[in-house]
């Protein structure tokens, strides 16, 4: 019952002299819009204090009902601030600003670069290795062994997501090097249909945890602007793992080798990962190899931290943004993993090439596709610096990333059977370096909207994605297989299968993704 002027006085008397931002917390919970568009354009030098009660006190009004206290009028309603793109910093707006290349936050991205490269190398080796293994007529077998690996890949990735958000990615990244090293030497020592397929299948139960733990030390290590950079850097290892599988494979003396070359690199990379850095750039502040400037810099970009706490699973799967990420993932991988795992034999079958040649070819274009990604993702991080809205740019990065790949696949279709070096065979070579290669734009994409809509969350959602994903690595070598089963001009079906998955992914992404803090 104190007068008006006096309450406006004691909580004036509580307020620092200071803008009214500053301490609108510490007024009361519910504010109209209009209320406060009013509060921020009155004169500095009238309390904000005074010109809420003021201009609020008749307006609100709340009344007891069974205990709670409810609002009279549905004419106020609280003030709901909406999820907002994080604002791109400048070195005029903050003194921490700290280089890219150069930086320990680079060098960790070049070790998680050559942990892919090994990973890869240890998963694209059957490829080549299958060519050797069983008979042009053995297309089942074939397909069964091709598709193993996907059945452990997809079964881990969320129990993988759990795990090295629960125990750190540090320890489950090694641990998946570890039992892919060990299991690809095993290949060679048990050749029998059965043991390859289980061990195989057990490989790629390992290498689920790849990218969930990687997403992970993403999270804590690189700040949101950079992130787009960081994700080509790590994935371009995938294609220099694929490219060395692929052209190196087929100069071994036997087949044999491919695989306990692959084993060892991955154990030679696992003592890199474990001296080479730590968890999070805090558990580091005290070495010598990370400066202050630059852990405050680590610090001022990061949208969210990976913190034990419940998994809101059924949000995930009820978020239309989310699940079109799941929806673009799928349809990018099946036609990705198509081409890494029956790209020899379609040289060797269609055009009857030469061992010597096979390598060549496969190998061409997969080489692009680092080079875009790099490429792309700068340019989507210099588009950030230039304002341009994160959803824009990563609506356009996916839809030029799938789109024009899908052409190209479809061009590909009408491509007919005949000997290498025919004019048909040219055009082919051709446009499978264009597709191929344009796929490096979708890294600066939907590959890097986890990221941006559940930091906190990351290793959940990329694992939830990589899974439905990698059902596509178990079907499309099994459908692929069928296909061609009846004759190689038959792969007209799979280039337009892989053209219209591109295409429809591109839409869905394009019509619902979003690109601001959705989980926190």
């Amino acid at each position: 019952n104190e007068p008006e002027e006096e309450r406006a006085a004691g909580l004036r008397h509580s307020l620092p002299n200071t803008p009214a931002l500053a301490h609108i917390t510490l007024l009361p919970t519910f504010i109209h819009p209009k209320d406060l568009s009013r509060l921020v354009q009155k004169p500095s030098n009238v309390s904000p204090a005074k010109m809420y009660l003021e201009e609020s006190a008749e307006k609100e009004r709340y009344v007891a009902m069974d205990g709670q206290r409810h609002r009279k009028s549905s004419e106020h309603k609280p003030l709901i601030v909406p999820n907002l793109e994080p604002k791109y910093p400048s070195r005029s707006t903050t003194s921490n600003f700290n280089p890219f290349v150069g930086s320990t936050r680079f060098y960790i991205l070049i070790v998680l670069f050559a942990t892919n490269t090994a990973m890869y190398l240890a998963r694209i080796n059957m490829s080549v290795a299958i060519v050797y293994m069983y008979r042009d007529d053995q297309e089942f077998e074939k397909s069964l062994v091709l598709s193993s690996f996907y059945w452990g890949y997809a079964s881990s990735q969320i129990l993988a997501g759990y795990l090295a958000a629960r125990y750190g990615g540090k320890i489950m990244l090694g641990l998946s090097i570890l039992v892919s090293g060990v299991g690809t030497c095993l290949i060679p020592l048990f050749p029998s249909l059965s043991s390859v397929i289980l061990i195989r299948a057990l490989v790629g139960v390992c290498q689920g945890a790849n990218y969930p733990s990687q997403m992970i030390l993403l999270s804590g290590w690189i700040p949101w602007f950079e992130r787009s950079r960081a994700l080509s850097i790590i994935s371009a290892g995938e294609s220099l793992g694929t490219i060395i599988a692929l052209f190196g494979g087929p100069y071994c003396q036997n087949w044999h080798y491919i695989f306990y070359y692959s084993g060892i690199a991955n154990l030679a990379i696992l003592v890199i990962v474990l001296a080479a850095f730590s968890e999070s750039p805090e558990d580091m502040k005290d070495s010598p190899w990370l400066s202050d400037t630059e852990l405050r810099f680590i610090q001022s970009g990061r949208t969210g931290t990976i913190k034990p706490k419940p998994v809101p699973y059924m949000k995930f799967l009820t978020n239309i943004p989310y699940l079109s990420c799941v929806c673009i993932h799928f349809c990018s991988d099946w036609g990705y993993l198509l081409i890494l795992s029956y790209l020899p034999s379609y040289w060797k079958g269609v055009y009857q090439v030469t061992d010597e040649q096979m390598a060549y070819f496969s190998v061409i274009p997969v080489i692009g596709i680092p080079i875009i990604s790099i490429l792309g993702a700068t340019f989507a991080d210099w588009l950030l610096s230039k304002k341009v809205r994160l959803l824009t740019v990563r609506k356009c990065m996916s839809a030029v990333g799938l789109w024009a790949p899908a052409l190209c696949f479809h061009m590909l279709s009408y491509c007919k059977p005949c000997r290498a070096n025919c004019p048909t065979f040219r055009f082919a070579v051709a446009t499978m370096i264009v597709g191929v290669s344009l796929r490096g734009f979708q890294t600066g994409g939907w590959a890097s909207n986890y990221l941006d809509i559940g930091p906190g969350y990351v290793s959940h959602l990329f694992s939830i994605a990589n899974s439905v994903g990698a059902v596509s690595g178990i079907l499309a070598p099994l459908v692929t297989g069928a296909i061609i089963a009846d004759g190689v001009s038959n792969w007209g079906i799979v280039f337009n299968t892989v053209a219209a998955l591109y295409t429809l992914g591109g839409v869905v992404f394009v019509a619902f993704a979003k690109a601001h803090v959705l989980f926190d």
